[in-house]
């Protein structure tokens, strides 16, 4: 799937969540539990620590995700430390790159965090991309020409050479997507049938096939490699 037609079908997961939006009175009794994990409202926890550090948002690059792979590659010298520590955004940008192939503009100041322990990204998508607010039928009414979107989750290792990151919470202009419809949001994003192996609720992203594990490390990205 070419980069237009990938990021339109991200911008297809706010059409989607507006629908959700529309028939909130379903599942309104999860609003409350599931907007502790929005940006402002909680703090990111370092594993170990016993009080809450400060979530630092930094900006998702292409720069970074060059950094990201570079010292991802570097893991296959073996005189080198078994694993890498990456920033959040960088990490998030090597993964945006290896999923939709960009980054997004600095227009859409596309962000990255380690939020409650687990990888955070928030940008803004233009709706005029794809036709505006009209292309999406009797819920454009109720989307801006542009629209925040948060999503959250972690990052396995499902066998040699691939990962997946579970996208396990998704917020369209603050308002939660409720976790049974998050699947079907990611699937919308794929290029063909979900790949065989993964998670419903989580994306393909390629490694290196010498990285073993993928995990958060207090306020970064640890990666490591096999140990002979």
């Amino acid at each position: 799937m070419g980069c237009g037609r990938r990021l339109g079908c991200l911008v297809l997961l706010l059409a989607l969540a507006a629908a959700a939006w529309v028939t909130r009175d379903r599942w309104s009794g999860q609003l409350q539990r599931l907007r502790a994990w929005l940006p402002g409202e909680r703090h990111g926890t370092a594993v170990g620590d016993s009080t809450p550090a400060p979530v630092a948002w930094r900006a998702v690059t292409a720069g970074g995700a060059s950094h990201a792979e570079h010292l991802i590659l570097a893991l296959a010298d073996h005189a080198s430390p078994p694993y890498t520590l990456l920033l959040p955004s960088d990490f998030a940008a090597f993964m945006m790159m290896d999923i939709a192939g960009r980054v997004p503009p600095p227009e859409d100041s596309a962000q990255a965090a380690i939020v409650d322990r687990r990888l955070a990204l928030r940008t803004s998508l233009d709706i005029k991309a794809l036709g505006g607010r009209t292309a999406f039928g009797p819920v454009g009414g109720v989307l801006a020409d542009h629209e925040p979107l948060t999503l959250a989750g972690t990052v396995d290792i499902v066998r040699q050479g691939v990962a997946e990151f579970h996208v396990q919470q998704l917020s369209v202009h603050g308002l939660p997507v409720p976790p049974p419809l998050i699947p079907e949001l990611v699937h919308k994003v794929e290029a063909g049938p979900h790949p065989a192996g993964l998670a419903a609720d989580a994306l393909l992203l390629n490694v290196p096939a010498f990285v073993v594990d993928i995990r958060i490390a207090g306020s970064k990205i640890a990666v490591y490699r096999a140990v002979p």
